[in-house]
């Protein structure tokens, strides 16, 4: 079961992850203070939202959305201060962000329950703790997605060498060079001048179809929202899925994913 706490105060709509919403009640008691600050936060985002940008790619489709990262000193209720925040404008061809807020908060559940433990040391779910929605006619954001912010993270298809060989051993992934061999691939890397890239997004279809035999489909799978982190306790490359949910903007992952999905052999036992 989904653990969720939905709230409606004034002008804002509320989704907190519960253990969040926990720490909340257990902060402020009443919500009043909360609200204030709350209020405060998001006017400080919208106008410097340039300063705290961290978004490695441009809003081409100019749909509203804005990627910021911020430390938290203001509302102190979160697991990790560090703050990636996901804001909409609600233009036209918007992400759903409550609907990203829910899905991710999902495939963490699934994947606590279909993964082993390997493999949930090595691939989760980038976690999210509050979703907010205000019809406030002055705001500048009209929704925001609070994250946990990766630090030192890129994405997968920044690295150029994609998953670690103890990943590529734990999902029974082919390295990118035996995928270079790989003959039902030819054609992809013919049509495709960014040879490397084209590496990187095969590979990720192994893992898409590896999920998706654990019954966890997560259409918009590619190699640009993987975010690699280092973890120092372990000294292990972890892997975080962003975005979760699917989309029709290029590069267009759930059709890709899709007709390559049949050229993926099943991992060998």
């Amino acid at each position: 079961m989904i653990s969720i706490k939905t709230l409606t105060i004034g002008q804002i709509f509320l989704d907190f992850e519960r253990d969040v919403y926990d720490r909340l009640i257990c902060k402020y008691g009443e919500l009043t203070e909360f609200i204030d600050r709350l209020k405060s936060f998001i006017t400080k985002l919208a106008s410097h939202k340039d300063e705290y940008n961290i978004n490695p790619y441009p809003d081409k489709i100019k749909r509203g959305i804005y990627i910021l990262g911020k430390y938290d000193s203001e509302l102190g209720i979160f697991p990790d201060s560090h703050l990636a925040l996901k804001c909409s404008q609600n233009k036209p061809l918007a992400e759903d962000l409550r609907k990203q807020f829910y899905r991710s908060i999902q495939l963490a559940q699934s994947f606590e329950e279909q993964l082993n433990s390997d493999q949930k040391a090595l691939l989760q779910i980038c976690p999210v703790y509050l979703y907010v929605k205000t019809s406030s006619p002055s705001s500048f954001f009209k929704q925001i997605l609070f994250m946990q912010r990766v630090e030192g993270g890129t994405t997968l298809g920044n690295t150029k060498l994609g998953f670690s060989a103890e990943f590529c051993q734990v999902f029974k992934i082919p390295s990118l060079e035996e995928i270079r061999a790989l003959s039902q691939f030819a054609l992809h890397r013919y049509l495709d001048r960014d040879k490397q890239r084209q590496l990187l997004k095969i590979q990720t279809v192994y893992l898409f179809q590896r999920l998706w035999l654990k019954g966890i489909r997560i259409f918009s799978l590619n190699q640009k929202n993987i975010l690699v982190s280092q973890d120092l306790n372990r000294g292990q490359i972890r892997y975080l899925i962003i975005d979760p949910i699917a989309d029709y903007f290029l590069p267009i992952s759930p059709l890709y994913n899709s007709l390559t999905l049949p050229l993926i052999s099943n991992p060998v036992e």
